[in-house]
């Protein structure tokens, strides 16, 4: 009997696939303003901040995590997944009624909350209605939606910005996020019924120091994020291509190849080797930007109307091998997460990795703001600061290596 059930593929619960599209529609209704963002802040003024649109963004989103994890373990996933959705339901209703670069980035950060608390709750949820042996494979699924909403985000937002106009694309976004929150809503509640604790706002709250391997790592590997969404539209013009979401729609679509085979990695041969093999691969890719960016620079100070840049061949390289790292990455990380706690506490050490990854965020994104120079960027300090914050990632990784096998 046992034997037959083994050889059996396992089944995914119909509830979580229902998750995956909401969590798709979730990802897709905030990143498909994102590429117009930078052009929006400066139309009102805010030329000087737009490396702002996404430490805003995160600052917020960092505040939220600690009650996120809370709500998730004593209230519900259910409460945090819906809750998330509201927020981008007021900030896509609020956009078009801003008219400053002030009340721009107010709404940015009133939007930042979504991703505070809707993350942590379906990470919970998956956690929970998949068996442990199949956790890395289905994050891997999970982040697979995910990144097919941010990938079809990137493309339809400049489709509907330029055909119908911002204002449009805005509420575009709000009902993208009423329906993530009426799929939520559909969902049955996963949380362990136990005795409901009051929240105290401590280090102990805050942090669910079991988990801080993976957060630490977490931490490194999105300095970069936090840097590439700032910069890597005017890098791509900068670089000869028209289409602004060019490297995010390559890096993307190969990160969602890869998370179905990175889940079998992690599940088979440990967390810890899955990061080292993204981290590795994230390095090359930080390797190539800058020396794409030294050429760059070169030519801008030369003026040198004769000197190529790198072609096609090296921007897609650069963006396919960052892609393999976050679905190595991503995957792993959540589901090392989750490996150190149990179901009441899941929701905390959850928190506590995307309180790391916000951290991230926001280094990256200041990080690019240090690095303007006049109106333009260093991108050469940017990626080499982001492919630095790998190396050491990777080097973690391989330090984690020599204790047993991460499950």
């Amino acid at each position: 009997m046992s034997s037959v059930q083994q050889a059996l593929p396992y089944k995914y619960p119909r509830v979580f696939w229902i998750m995956c599209l909401g969590a798709m529609s979730f990802f897709l209704s905030f990143n498909i303003i994102l590429p117009e963002l930078a052009q929006e802040l400066r139309s009102k003024g805010g030329a000087a901040y737009v490396g702002w649109i996404i430490p805003a963004f995160s600052f917020s989103a960092l505040i939220a995590r600690p009650f996120s994890g809370w709500i998730t373990d004593n209230l519900g996933r259910r409460w945090a997944m819906i809750g998330g959705c509201l927020f981008c339901i007021i900030a896509g209703c609020f956009y078009p009624m801003v008219t400053t670069a002030m009340g721009f980035l107010i709404v940015r950060a009133i939007h930042g909350f979504s991703t505070g608390f809707t993350p942590t709750g379906f990470t919970a949820f998956t956690a929970d209605v998949v068996a442990e042996s199949h956790r890395g494979r289905a994050m891997g699924w999970q982040g697979m939606f995910n990144n097919l909403g941010t990938t079809i985000g990137y493309a339809l937002g400049a489709v509907i910005a330029l055909h119908f106009g911002v204002d449009i694309l805005y509420y575009t976004s709000a009902a993208l996020a009423s329906l993530a929150w009426l799929l939520f809503m559909s969902l049955p509640e996963t949380r362990t019924i136990s005795n409901r604790k009051e929240f105290v706002f401590n280090i102990r709250n805050l942090f669910y120091f079991p988990a801080w391997r993976p957060s630490f790592i977490m931490f490194l590997v999105c300095i970069s994020l936090g840097s590439i969404l700032t910069v890597m539209s005017d890098f791509t013009l900068e670089m000869g291509y028209t289409n602004k979401g060019l490297f995010l729609s390559i890096y993307i679509g190969v990160s969602l190849l890869f998370r179905l085979i990175s889940g079998r990695v992690s599940d088979a041969l440990g967390r810890a080797w899955s990061t080292a093999i993204g981290t590795a691969a994230q390095v090359l890719s930080m390797s190539i930007l800058v020396y794409m960016s030294m050429r760059l620079q070169h030519q801008h100070q030369t003026h040198c109307s004769t000197c190529e840049l790198p072609g096609l061949i090296w921007f897609a390289s650069s963006a396919i091998l960052y892609g393999i790292g976050q679905g190595f990455n991503a995957p792993s990380l959540f589901a090392w997460a989750s490996d150190t706690a149990d179901n009441h506490h899941r929701g905390r050490a959850l928190a506590m990795l995307f309180m790391f990854l916000e951290l991230g965020i926001i280094v990256g994104g200041l990080t690019a703001n240090y690095f303007i120079k006049g109106m333009s960027w260093n991108y050469v300090g940017i990626f080499g600061f982001s492919g630095s914050a790998f190396f050491i990632a990777l080097g973690f990784s391989l330090y984690c290596l020599r204790y047993k096998r991460q499950r």
